[in-house]
């Protein structure tokens, strides 16, 4: 087993990474508590099965799986069953999924009864290495990406990297799309080895050091005013993009792959960082204008006063954040 753990403004949280850890969850849950366990319908129902031995007491909700259901409708729904099942203050929630159930589980246990302690169980290799760790909890309103949102940290993180078996090769491409991002932002080895060699072949491994570089940026800047934007890289022309194509032609990866690509200044680097992107069947460009993305930039939350605050890596393993000349 693999572990780190990580500082919060809540206390620290640990964070487990094992192959095979859904069969062994009774030793990391506290089987006297009450659990909420939210989960989409695309869940194999024996990680839900899993989750529920280990939580004799529990309310399991299912929701549509996919982006659309990181919304108001969806957030409303499961909290009116919470209440018609009088979930009380000292409840869990356990987030059993990808990146979608991350968030609005999150959000969910950051506001019900002011907040609920909540445990993540990320199933995707995008949840694995960055969504479940940092407390970055959202939904979305119709023209905005992860706009209704908070910091709320996870009480434990638990990875079960035998879950990414179950995956399609797409979902796992996406996913290596943010572990790249790490990469380029922060360690030009870790780069050079995601491009060089079969993550496949030790997850735990990939995962680990991902987040290894995750936790230094959350624990030096947890609300993300400072150096923690550079987590960004890829992401304001990406979110751009899902939500222009209304989260229907890309996967969160996918964009912030193209993101990456247009945001890179240094020609060099560009092509390196296509190169990689290409070996994992990521797409690198999209045909919409930059004018008919103003109108989804112009709503991202990292933008500060009149102007937008961007990524860019001057060399593989080095990133800056600029202010950019286009105009809020």
């Amino acid at each position: 087993m693999r572990q780190l753990s990580v500082k919060s403004h809540q206390g620290t949280y640990d964070v487990l990474i094992e192959s095979g850890l859904l069969k062994r969850l009774k030793h990391h849950i506290n089987p006297e508590l009450f659990y909420v366990i939210i989960a989409d319908d695309m869940i194999p129902i024996d990680y839900v099965n899993d989750v529920k031995n280990a939580c004799p007491d529990h309310l399991l909700i299912r929701f549509p799986a996919g982006e659309m259901s990181k919304s108001l409708f969806e957030f409303s729904r499961i909290i009116d069953i919470m209440v018609k099942h009088n979930i009380r203050k000292d409840a869990v929630v356990v987030a059993l999924g990808g990146g979608v159930t991350g968030d609005l589980s999150g959000f969910i246990a950051s506001v019900y009864s002011r907040g609920l302690d909540f445990i993540q169980i990320p199933t995707t290799l995008l949840s694995q290495i960055d969504s479940s760790v940092g407390g970055k909890v959202a939904i979305n309103t119709t023209d905005a990406k992860n706009i209704i949102g908070s910091i709320y940290p996870p009480k434990k993180v638990l990875i079960d990297s035998q879950t990414l078996n179950t995956l399609d090769k797409r979902q796992i491409n996406a996913g290596m799309a943010e572990m790249i991002k790490y990469g380029m932002i922060a360690d030009k080895a870790f780069f050079e080895k995601i491009k060089n060699e079969d993550p496949s072949q030790d997850w735990d491994y990939y995962i680990h050091k991902s987040l290894e570089i995750k936790k230094r940026y959350v624990e030096a800047d947890e609300f993300d005013n400072s150096i923690r934007q550079s987590l960004n890289f890829g992401h304001t022309i990406g979110h751009a993009l899902e939500t222009y194509y209304e989260y229907k032609k890309y996967l969160h990866g996918e964009a912030i792959a193209i993101g990456m690509v247009q945001i890179v200044s240094n020609p060099q680097i560009k092509k390196e960082l296509i190169e990689c992107l290409k070996k994992y069947n990521l797409p690198t460009s999209d045909p919409v204008s930059f004018d008919e993305l103003k109108v989804y930039i112009n709503r991202d939350k990292k933008g500060r006063k009149d102007l937008l605050k961007i990524v860019d890596v001057t060399e593989i393993g080095f990133s800056v954040i600029v202010k950019s000349q286009f105009k809020l």
